[in-house]
């Protein structure tokens, strides 16, 4: 029997974030978060630049503090645009993923950097150091920080220790909307991170098709967001994809409590109770679906596949559908 397919869409998950997040800028509020008042990644490796290369020397610096050894130069195929003489986000967003790691983009606040950098993550953060209208956008890497001196330190350009006072970085980061972003394992989720940022993050995995990782980075967000619906699918989609079917319909029956009304997720569950042997239970779920999706092509195409399944065992653990919008997994 051919490999069935997951419905498409399940993590369309939006990368647009707004910029109008609130920022606390006040050095009394910095004081009261659960933070050393002083703490310095003294061990994050540096890279000097090359002209237009911050991109590159910035995400080699993150990712040789989460143990993989790269070089500036060998990331400039995947982050530097020559047309651009630049790095854009999405790719820097994209590439730590080649390398088996996720990169999150964090809350645009100081507090987010602040505890990022409190619990050991060095942060690339986006700056224009630029004036009126003629910008100069510039990548480094934040590594440490002193409350009471009222500075923050940075891997930047040619200086491995360059210091600001927090009103000055600021300025320059707040021209970016406060850019930021982690580099972590997949199975670590970043202390400031948001539920939408972070499987954001993790469906990279999932469109590359390195389903260990992603199936890690999606159990992690389940323990971090457990009410997160797509946290739990996207563990089904790993673990199908991994033919760990046991666990990917226990994920999907989740995701299905939590969000019971959608068709896309049953198509799944169908999908895999039928490579469990549970044609019967797979066609309820599928009849369930298209009660909820009557004009979708693609789960219709799932029912005729599930159809051609022989028959399995009995015993399978059932499905229950009510009416349209108050579906319940058994």
């Amino acid at each position: 029997m051919c490999r069935v397919r997951l419905a498409a869409g399940a993590l369309c998950i939006s990368l647009v974030v707004s910029a109008c997040a609130q920022h606390r800028d006040n050095k009394q509020l910095y004081l009261n978060l659960p933070v050393e008042r002083s703490h310095e990644l003294l061990e994050t490796p540096f890279f000097p630049q090359d002209a237009y290369q911050c991109g590159p020397a910035s995400l080699a610096t993150v990712l040789n503090s989460q143990g993989v050894e790269v070089s500036p130069q060998q990331l400039q195929a995947l982050v530097y645009l020559p047309e651009r003489k630049g790095s854009l986000q999405a790719e820097m967003l994209a590439a730590a993923a080649y390398y088996r790691r996720l990169a999150v983009r964090i809350p645009p606040s100081m507090d987010s950097l602040l505890l990022e950098m409190s619990s050991g993550n060095p942060v690339v953060v986006l700056q224009n150091l630029g004036f009126g209208p003629m910008p100069v956008w510039h990548y480094a890497v934040a590594v440490g920080y002193d409350l009471e001196k009222d500075e923050i330190y940075l891997r930047s350009g040619k200086n491995r220790r360059r210091a600001y006072r927090f009103k000055i970085f600021l300025k320059t980061w707040s021209r970016s909307n406060r850019w930021a972003m982690v580099v972590v394992s997949p199975g670590t989720v970043p202390v400031s991170a948001t539920e939408k940022d972070y499987l954001a993050a993790a469906s990279v995995f999932e469109r590359r098709k390195n389903h260990d990782a992603a199936l890690q980075a999606f159990e992690s967000a389940t323990r971090r967001w457990p009410d997160s619906y797509l946290a739990w699918a996207g563990t089904g989609n790993a673990a199908f994809s991994l033919a760990r079917f046991s666990e990917a319909e226990q994920a999907y029956r989740q995701a299905l409590r939590l969000k019971p009304d959608r068709a896309s997720i049953m198509n799944n569950l169908a999908l895999t109770l039928a490579e469990r042997g549970c044609k019967q239970a797979a066609l309820s779920v599928m009849e369930c679906a298209l009660n909820h999706a009557p004009d979708d092509a693609n789960l219709a195409a799932s029912y005729n596949e599930i159809k051609a399944f022989p028959a399995g065992p009995e015993g399978c653990q059932q499905f229950v559908c009510r009416a349209v919008g108050t579906a319940v997994s058994g």
